[in-house]
């Protein structure tokens, strides 16, 4: 981590909290304080003490000996998160005889939370898990409904049935919990200034990238080529922001933005222009990468495109060789890794359909105004007759299944740390960019106000005491 990027003031406070951190000793307190650090956004600083905790948890053993709902299902989240092996049995003790959850568990409301977002962390054929995320969301539904009101408890329960937080983006959810955690009794307010220094500090470093991808894709020009696709510089950079936001990872941002924009531009093309024929005959010129004729024979706006890509990947492969080497994945995996990528090829194919089936939940009504090819929803509709609401529900458990597979594979596999959170942060861009509509398309003025939040206004900082 690039210690110049940090003031004397924030070098205190997170030392601070590091000597706090050490000095807890219940286990249930360090686990709430590493849930509270990552939904700060600010756990990178503390890998090492949290790796050593969550060791300890693990190696004590202790879940299926307790009777506490919201501490079972929090070390359970918690544990399968960071890759250790841990069975869904631990939950069969808090069923009744009749295998149902029990019904005096309905009082644990923070413990029902609890569970209620460890079931998202379940693999296929978990049913126990199935079961725990239908019982809890009925229970926290109900009780939101005869509870009204913003506490904290209810900000949490409401947020959550949103989106859950195994869902949600972890530059997102800090913003949105650094607001909510005020209000959370017993904060500790020596945290909360980390977090927001934390989060501001990372904002000055992400404008300065973006001035510096803005500076390339003007000088590309495919913006003013390509009238008819997207201008998304900011969006596409703020993706890349969402799959990875350490600070460290400046050059791994600057090339997946140009990547991000790339990709828009081709979507694009092929949807607006690509005949199935003109679709076949660009990737054909894509595969005769080194043959210069083979452009002749593509539209003018498809040269325009591939000529775009042919000039990055030049660039890239220039910037490569100044670095020893290194490509865009050289900060998240080992060299030896990419050769698991055949191994677990789902870790990439995976999140690819959770990103499709979200834009397409997202997106579909917009595009058909458009008149773009016809999407997952549609096309599910015409084959099996169904309603546009049956649709909906069949894709959203397409999804979900989806990420049960996802789960496992991320799980199972050998990558780094970083790079299965790279890519389950990737996922979780796509379910925050698309759940409320297409507002990466769209540029509605709520999502343009959300970027502006999170990429250009820092938050307010106030003196606190510890």
């Amino acid at each position: 981590m690039p210690e110049e990027i940090y003031t004397d003031k924030v070098r205190v406070i997170r030392e601070e909290v590091r000597t706090m951190l050490c000095k807890v000793e219940s286990e249930l307190d360090q686990l709430e304080f590493i849930d509270v650090l990552q939904r700060f956004g600010v756990d990178y600083h503390y890998e090492n003490e949290i790796r050593k905790f969550l060791d300890d948890i693990y190696k004590m053993d202790t879940l299926n000996e307790e009777n506490d709902l919201y501490a079972t299902a929090l070390k359970f989240r918690l544990l399968r998160q960071h890759g250790y092996i841990i069975s869904s049995d631990v939950f069969i003790h808090f069923k009744d005889d009749q295998g149902g959850f029990k019904k005096s568990r309905t009082l644990d409301v923070e413990g029902l939370l609890s569970l209620y977002e460890a079931s998202f962390h379940s693999f296929e054929d978990e049913t126990i898990l199935d079961e725990a995320k239908d019982f809890t969301s009925k229970f926290l539904k109900e009780y939101l409904n005869e509870r009204k009101g913003n506490n904290y408890t209810s900000l949490l329960i409401n947020h959550a049935l949103e989106l859950p937080l195994h869902w949600r983006n972890p530059r997102w959810e800090a913003q949105w919990f650094i607001n909510v955690y005020e209000m959370k009794q017993n904060m500790i307010p020596t945290l909360l200034q980390l977090a927001k220094l934390s989060f501001n500090i990372g904002q000055a470093i992400y404008i300065e990238e973006l001035k510096e991808s803005s500076r390339w894709w003007n000088k590309v020009g495919l913006g003013e080529k390509l009238s008819f696709a997207r201008d998304r510089l900011v969006e596409g950079y703020v993706w890349t922001v969402g799959a990875n936001s350490r600070p460290d990872l400046e050059y791994f941002r600057k090339n997946m933005t140009k990547v991000n924009n790339l990709i828009v531009i081709i979507d694009d093309v092929y949807d607006v222009y690509g005949t199935l024929e003109e679709l076949e005959l660009f990737t054909e010129v894509i595969e005769r990468w080194d043959d210069p004729n083979a452009v002749d024979s593509l539209p003018d706006y498809m040269k325009t495109c591939f000529h775009a890509i042919y000039n990055f990947v030049n660039e890239i492969a220039l910037e490569n060789q100044k670095k020893n080497g290194y490509d865009i994945t050289s900060y998240l995996m080992k060299t030896e890794e990419l050769d698991h990528l055949e191994k677990y090829p789902e870790i990439i194919r995976f999140p690819g359909m959770i990103l499709r089936l979200a834009n397409d939940i997202g997106s579909y009504k917009g595009e058909i105004v458009k008149g773009d090819s016809p999407k997952s929803i549609e096309c599910y509709m015409n084959e099996s007759g169904a309603s546009e609401a049956e649709a909906l529900e069949y894709l959203n458990s397409v999804m979900y299944k989806t990420w049960k597979k996802m789960n496992e594979v991320t799980h199972n596999s050998s990558f780094s740390r970083c790079f299965i959170s790279t890519t389950v942060n990737l996922t979780n861009m796509a379910l925050c960019m698309y759940h409320r509509g297409e507002g990466y398309t769209t540029q509605d003025p709520e999502f343009t106000s959300l970027i502006q939040s999170l990429i250009i206004q820092p938050i307010p900082i106030t003196q606190t005491n510890s």
